[in-house]
């Protein structure tokens, strides 16, 4: 492909992203063609999905002055008519589990349980012994005695680590559609502020909000809604307290009223009882 017709490619491609209503910049990474596939399939009412090359997307940025530095090695655009943070959810909720392969390195520590491993007696209780994994013969299988963090976060998957994660069937590692940023209506979401639990921020507003009218009406804030309240209750209590005082108004006359016939039938009960 010629200057020419990758400079014409990142124009069309600056475009399409002008046009976009969201538009997200991903990193492909570690994750496996089928699974790429699976995802493009789930979301294609959603989202168009295009890798393309780094040079391309940076050239396309640029002219669609868009302000990321794409620090990606295998990049995708993703353009949807999902906002940012519902693309960045769906893309989440897609990512699958993978063995751990040597060069990984792990985002937290990572534990393997004591129990009973399946492994029948063997040269596979050296593997684990190699990587560290206390392990024993008990009753026809390789047991893990005890708990044990066989890579704390940050540190960098060996060989004979994968190899023992591999032989106990562990997946350690999550491989996705990660995004890095995304787009819309000229506003830039960076990876960290997309990444929250939408359902719970919007829990933690209903508590706050719910907190804060609370606190208002206690302190009988003057806002239209807590006066609205405030004066449907003191008309509340005047009225039981104008009744206790058989106070007589357009209020209390019709209960005042009823209260005197009940009573007055109450005595007329008695007195004919005692004739």
């Amino acid at each position: 492909m010629g200057k020419a017709e990758r400079t014409e490619n990142a124009k069309r491609l600056a475009e399409e992203f002008k046009s976009a209503k969201t538009l997200a910049v991903a990193e492909i990474g570690r994750l496996p063609s089928r699974q790429f596939q699976i995802i493009r399939r789930a979301l294609r009412k959603d989202a168009k999905i295009k890798v393309v090359k780094k040079s391309t997307l940076e050239h396309a940025l640029k002219n669609a002055s868009l302000d990321f530095e794409a620090h990606v090695s295998s990049p995708a655009v993703i353009q949807s008519e999902l906002d940012p943070f519902e693309l960045f959810k769906a893309l989440k909720n897609l990512r699958v589990e993978i063995p751990a392969k040597p060069g990984m390195v792990a985002t937290e520590d990572i534990v393997v349980k004591e129990g009973g491993t399946g492994l029948p007696p063997g040269p596979d209780i050296g593997v684990l012994q190699d990587a560290g994994i206390p392990a024993k013969i008990e009753k026809g299988q390789i047991k893990v005695i005890k708990d044990h963090v066989i890579l704390k976060q940050g540190e960098e998957v060996t060989p004979k680590i994968a190899n023992a994660l591999s032989k106990l069937g562990i997946k350690p590692f999550e491989a996705g559609l990660e995004i890095q940023a995304a787009f819309e209506g000229g506003m830039k979401f960076a990876r960290d502020v997309l990444d929250i639990d939408v359902d719970q921020v919007r829990r933690d507003i209903e508590t706050v909000a719910s907190e804060a009218f609370r606190m208002a009406y206690n302190i009988s804030y003057p806002v239209p809604k807590i006066i609205e309240m405030k004066a449907r209750q003191a008309g509340s209590e005047a009225r039981l307290l104008a009744l206790k005082l058989e106070w007589v108004a357009e209020d209390t006359v019709g209960v005042l009223v009823a209260r005197a016939n009940t009573q007055a039938q109450s005595l007329m009960k008695k007195i004919g009882g005692g004739s």
